[in-house]
């Protein structure tokens, strides 16, 4: 059998549901994906701003802090007199710049000094400990000039500025006189200071603020009272790192610039440890000591997270593969249901056809059924072949009900494969399933009987044919073929097992038909022998019971030996035994025929009681046995007489028999519109299972090696009292006795008009 090929495509089979669901899932994916980066990019933007105003506040704050200690300078100079320069260097050096203002050069003090006074200033400046001092440039002339008097600490950048004319200059000239003129500190513009040296210069700027020599309200006034003024050079460098360092700017870019625009010549230093800046930079303008600065914020490769930069893509990713799983999940789903609604179907099959075949015995007509069945929800075309002595006879089920009877005609007379390689011919010979997908034109030539049953073989278009082997104790009964004409519908092994399970039943049922059929045959047979056999031996038997009455006369007149009149006995005890056999052989063939006829007349029956008490007499004396009797008069109903005394005969018969040796006790009664009439006995008793098995054909509560008989004598009665109107029950335990009670209708005969053919039905059975 060609293996079923799986396509690697499968999984994308998902129908429908399984699209929708992929197209939702990454619909959902998309949306979620770009809400997570809007979120993220939300996040980043908030960040960004919270380091942008943290690094304007720690500069702003910075500056402040620095604009304060210029003030706290200003006020040694207080009443008009400079300090001296001891003093000066005790304020600064107890301001711990290093530690508590990083990034701040130094603070200085810068003296007016008249052209005139040139000359006595160095040398003052000289006396007071530095002997290189001097006013620089000199050149041109100018008066006033200004001189770097007092800048502490005294490091060698700070001694490089001493003396320096910062009026010189023309950038430090404008802030000098801004703060002179405002009475407020007054920041430069962007300068070198003279201290840098050396390849590391940094760009700088300087805060002014004016000493005056007595309180001043105008701009005029402020010039005339100027004395100089302290100030604080600054590295713009060692100024950011100091005031933003560490985590403050947690990856973003600070650049400073002088001015309102972000100009690159304007550039004062960049935070250290940034990375290139973005496309969108955040600009804030800060106001520092009345010079306008630009903050430009922008966010480098380091501002992202780990978590923050993968988590869009990570998010779509994990969203494609749920996407992904609920597709495959749905496509296995979609599957296993249809594979499961499949299943359903086929199950459904085979309950329905296991209810068809069990039905009928007529298994033409159920397997017919099943075909139809079959047809309809599993193939287009299902051919049941039996396999019959006259031929083989095929049973045609098509999807379409109404075109059945057309297919099975067009398969009239087609032939077993003689090649034994394709369809019902292939799963006999090899007794397993056969399957293919493709049947050629040579394969219909082959089997079909002429040429129109070859057009009409083709041009059904067949796609894919399924037999299995219909076998029973190594005959061939035939084969069951399912047969698909849509290229769609291809057979599987799916329904390989379930033809396997139809071909199961259909051969249950084709078997117990024949087996019944021989059945019935052997029973017809059986009753025939039986009929004949018991008609045959009454003849020598009523010869043989004439000649034991003549030998029991000729004992009784005492004209034969003691010992040869128990022989007599003997013989005529036999002779009745043999009799009785004889007539229950008669009775089974009359009632299992139906001819079981009725003699009704008026029985009295206390008389029929009596009778019987009589004539076993003897019997219950010999067997150690008393035998009561209590009849109330007046009993009489319209009966059959004979066959109220064979019912009588069994049931004392075996109460006797197993009564071993005690009391038997025979009652009759009238109750109301019935006689009750019972038999009870002390003997072994019956057990319960028994009590309703022993009124069948052929058995026995007890084993018949102990206990002789046939086990026909109560089957017998209750065929007799049911063809009477009667009933008969047993109650019993065991080693307790039992007692059997008769009931018989004491008006007509309520079943006079039962068809015999239910009789005759109901012989071949077992009776409730």
């Amino acid at each position: 059998m060609p293996m079923r090929w799986r396509s690697p495509l499968a999984p994308l089979r998902a129908g429908p549901a399984g699209w929708a669901v992929l197209a939702i899932g990454l619909a959902s994916t998309a949306v979620t994906a770009s809400y997570v980066a809007r979120a993220v990019r939300l996040a980043q933007d908030a960040r960004f701003q919270e380091v942008s105003a943290r690094a304007t506040d720690a500069v702003r704050e910075r500056m402040d802090a620095y604009l304060a200690t210029l003030r706290s300078a200003r006020g040694l100079f207080d009443g008009g007199r400079p300090p001296t320069r001891s003093e000066f260097r005790s304020f600064v050096s107890s301001l711990e710049l290093p530690r508590f203002y990083p990034g701040i050069q130094g603070i200085g003090w810068v003296e007016v000094v008249r052209a005139a006074d040139v000359e006595r200033h160095e040398a003052q400046v000289r006396a007071d400990g530095l002997p290189d001092y001097r006013v620089w440039p000199r050149e041109p002339p100018r008066d006033p000039l200004t001189a770097i008097t007092y800048l502490e600490p005294p490091d060698w950048r700070n001694q490089r500025a001493s003396g320096f004319d910062m009026a010189s200059e023309p950038l430090r000239r404008e802030a000098m006189e801004r703060a002179r003129d405002s009475g407020f500190p007054a920041c430069s513009r962007l300068v070198e200071l003279v201290q840098e040296a050396g390849a590391q210069r940094q760009a700088g700027f300087l805060i002014y603020l004016a000493v005056y020599a007595r309180p001043a309200a105008t701009a005029d006034q402020r010039r005339d009272a100027l004395l100089g003024w302290v100030y604080a050079p600054f590295r713009a460098g060692d100024l950011l790192r100091e005031t933003l360092g560490g985590e403050v700017m947690a990856g973003v870019r600070l650049d400073v610039y002088d001015g309102e625009e972000a100009r690159p010549e304007a550039l004062l230093e960049g935070a250290p440890g940034a990375a290139p800046a973005d496309a969108r930079p955040r600009e804030v303008r800060l106001a520092v000591a009345g010079r306008p600065w630009t903050l430009r914020f922008a966010r480098g490769a380091g501002f992202e997270v780990g978590l923050e930069r993968w988590l869009p893509l990570a998010t779509a990713m994990l969203g494609l593969l749920v996407s992904l799983l609920l597709f495959n999940l749905t496509g296995r789903e979609v599957r296993s249901r249809r594979q499961a609604v499949r299943a359903a179907d086929r199950a459904r099959l085979l309950a329905d056809a296991g209810k068809l075949l069990a039905s009928s015995l007529d298994e033409r007509a159920t397997l017919a059924q099943v075909a139809l069945r079959a047809a309809r929800t599993h193939a287009d075309w299902c051919v049941i072949l039996l396999i019959e002595p006259d031929g083989p006879i095929r049973l045609v089920g098509h999807a379409d009900p109404s075109l059945a009877g057309d297919a099975a005609q067009a398969l009239q007379g087609m032939r077993l494969d003689p090649e034994a390689s394709f369809g019902a011919a292939a799963a006999l010979r090899s007794g397993q399933p056969w399957l293919s997908h493709d049947v050629d034109a040579a394969t219909w030539a082959r089997l079909a009987a002429g040429p129109a049953q070859l057009m009409g073989l083709e041009l059904a278009r067949v796609r894919s044919v399924l037999t299995a082997p219909l076998q029973a104790r190594g005959e061939d009964l035939g084969a069951i073929t399912l047969v698909s004409c849509d290229p769609a519908r291809r057979f599987g092994e799916a329904d390989v097992d379930m033809v396997l399970d139809l071909a199961r039943l259909a051969v249950a049922a084709i078997d117990t038909s024949r087996l019944y059929r021989r059945a019935q045959q052997a029973v017809k047979l059986r009753d025939e022998f039986l009929s004949i056999a018991s008609h045959e031996l009454r003849t020598p038997l009523t010869s043989l019971a004439l000649q034991s009455d003549s030998l029991r006369a000729t004992a009784a007149r005492g004209d034969v030996p003691p010992a040869v009149a128990r022989k007599v006995e003997v013989i005529r005890r036999n002779v009745d035994r043999l009799a009785q056999l004889i007539s229950a052989l008669l009775d089974i063939t009359r009632i299992g025929a139906g001819r079981l006829e009725l003699q009704l007349e008026r029985v009295d029956l206390a008389q029929v009681v009596q009778d019987v008490a009589e004539r076993f007499e003897d019997e219950a004396r010999r067997g150690g046995s008393e035998l009561r009797v209590a009849v109330a008069p007046g009993i009489v109903g319209r009966w059959d007489r004979l066959r109220i005394d064979q019912v009588l005969t069994n049931l004392v018969g075996n109460a006797l028999k197993y009564g071993q040796g005690r009391p038997v006790e025979v009652r009759a009664a009238a109750d109301g519109d019935r006689a009750l009439l019972s038999v009870r006995d002390e003997g072994i008793g019956i057990p319960l299972e028994a009590q309703q098995r022993i009124f069948e054909r052929f058995e026995r509560a007890v084993s018949g090696r102990h206990y002789g008989g046939f086990g026909l004598g109560l089957w017998i009665v209750r065929r007799i009292l049911e063809e009477l109107g009667g009933s008969i029950r047993v109650e019993s335990e065991p080693g307790r006795g039992a007692t059997f009670t008769v009931a018989l209708p004491l008006g007509e005969l309520p079943r006079a008009d039962r068809p015999r053919e239910a009789l005759r039905a109901d012989a071949g059975r077992p009776q409730p």
